[in-house]
């Protein structure tokens, strides 16, 4: 199981679009509309690392409104 965490930017009028879309993906386990740099940040679970590349590459990329993503693989502090 792989779980990573996916940072997106959205344009403004399209966030809660987004984030509704998003959650409604069986993978998420959960999306956040945060302040700052982002915009939105989900988590998701796939089986693969590939499941993950067709995720944000075929499937989040149709999302209209999505102008940015970034991700980090849940892995321990420690590890570089």
């Amino acid at each position: 199981m792989v779980t990573a965490v996916i940072l997106l930017n959205v344009e403004r009028s399209q966030i809660k679009a987004v984030g509704e879309a998003l959650a409604a993906f069986p993978e998420a386990a959960s999306v956040y509309s945060v302040a700052g740099k982002f915009d939105l940040v989900a988590t998701v679970r796939v089986a693969r690392n590939e499941d993950l590349a067709e995720l944000v590459t075929e499937r989040m990329v149709a999302l209209p409104g999505i102008t940015h993503t970034g991700r980090r693989a849940d892995r321990p502090s420690w590890v570089m």
